[in-house]
């Protein structure tokens, strides 16, 4: 554990420089998570959580939890959504929300969307564990948090969305402005400074139906990029008559993950998917859980009637 927690602590100002957003072995079916465009894109309001603890076998290991909602508005000629995630990884603990609106058009058999949004995002240690940089315990360098320090973040997301009936894909922007904050105090001057990242991602996929049976195959792929960062994911899935499916990822010098999933009624779905680390991490376990539930629905508001009526006094 204390070899983990000092490996944290030393990557951390990577960490805090690279890949920033969390990780999604089923990226399918979290679209709007990646891309603003995607809001309002389905024609259906949708709740869609996911919960991850990877790394399994270490303490202090990542757990995140991730909610989106996102619905169309016809008003707006588009839709709007809603993202927050929970994010712990050994003492520090994030927790941030997106707020979007995708202009959506329809092009050709489908439906384009344009989508924009803001972030907010909160930094902070919350672990008795974590050695204060208050002088008490020792700690005397200004560089490290204070316990219980906070800090705050604002930026903005971007994205294009296109999506057919047998086609889906996008390109987008997290934390686009690069936005930095000072976490923690030591004598009244700055402690830990931490700044943004950019994050670009390619996303899309493919519905092809086998001729003369009851599958469908849906290769997809998501290419993440930020400063020092690369990671590229491939999935092969195939979904038996609309109802269940199964699938493959290769994460590039990460993991492959393998995933299972039931489309238990029409609105509403449940998947699970576990990641066999490739890395070095595979020597000692890591392998990563995932947990992804997902309802959508639509309130249909019947058209005013016209009709006539008689009033008995004047029959």
């Amino acid at each position: 554990m204390k070899k983990f927690y000092l490996i944290m602590v030393l990557a951390f100002p990577l960490f805090a420089l690279a890949q920033q957003d969390v990780q999604f072995s089923q990226y399918m079916f979290n679209r709007v998570y990646y891309n603003p465009g995607v809001a309002g894109s389905g024609g259906a309001i949708c709740i869609n959580g996911l919960h991850r603890s990877q790394w399994v076998g270490f303490e202090g290991a990542p757990i995140t939890q991730n909610i989106n909602i996102n619905a169309p508005f016809k008003k707006l000629h588009g839709g709007i959504g809603l993202s927050i995630v929970n994010d712990q990884i050994g003492f520090f603990n994030n927790i941030s929300a997106r707020l979007m609106y995708g202009y959506q058009i329809d092009l050709s058999t489908g439906t384009l969307g344009i989508g924009l949004g803001a972030s907010f995002l909160n930094n902070q240690i919350a672990s008795t564990g974590w050695i204060p940089s208050d002088g008490v315990n020792g700690a005397l360098d200004p560089g490290v948090y204070g316990l219980n320090e906070t800090g705050f973040q604002v930026d903005g997301i971007f994205g294009i969305y296109y999506e057919s009936q047998n086609i889906w894909g996008g390109i987008s922007s997290t934390r686009v402005i690069e936005s930095s904050t000072d976490v923690g105090s030591f004598n009244g001057l700055s402690s830990t400074f931490i700044r943004n990242a950019r994050h670009y991602y390619l996303m899309g996929g493919y519905n092809w139906a086998v001729p003369a049976s009851n599958w469908e195959l849906r290769p997809s792929m998501l290419l993440k990029l930020t400063s020092g960062s690369t990671t590229f994911d491939i999935n092969a899935m195939g979904v038996y008559n609309n109802k269940f499916w199964g699938g493959v990822t290769y994460r590039l010098q990460d993991a492959v993950a393998v995933m299972i999933g039931w489309q238990a009624t029409p609105g509403f779905k449940l998947g699970y998917s576990y990641d066999v680390a490739t890395s070095a991490l595979s020597t000692r376990g890591g392998g990563s859980h995932e947990i992804m539930a997902s309802y959508c629905f639509k309130i249909v508001i019947p058209p005013p009637t016209t009709g006539s009526h008689k009033n008995p006094r004047f029959l």
